[in-house]
């Protein structure tokens, strides 16, 4: 969830500066540093998204069984 935080305030800024007529240097410090998200943020993003797609796999297989079993019978 922080990571769609993040995105979020990056956005924000972006279209502050735009719309401001500022230059890129008028953005605060810690937000140009946590424009740059590192690498540890980056892998466990993917890995939440893999884990969730791993639990809807689990779910439509176990649909798919039960599926199977009452239709068999």
């Amino acid at each position: 969830m922080k990571y769609f935080q993040r995105r979020k305030k990056r956005k924000l800024y972006r279209q502050w500066v735009q719309r401001s007529s500022l230059p890129p240097d008028a953005i605060p410090r810690k937000e140009v540093a946590e424009d740059r998200i590192p690498q540890v943020d980056k892998q466990q993003s993917r890995l939440t998204i893999l884990y969730i797609l791993l639990g809807v796999a689990v779910v439509a297989l176990c649909a798919g069984l039960i599926l199977f079993i009452v239709y068999s019978s």
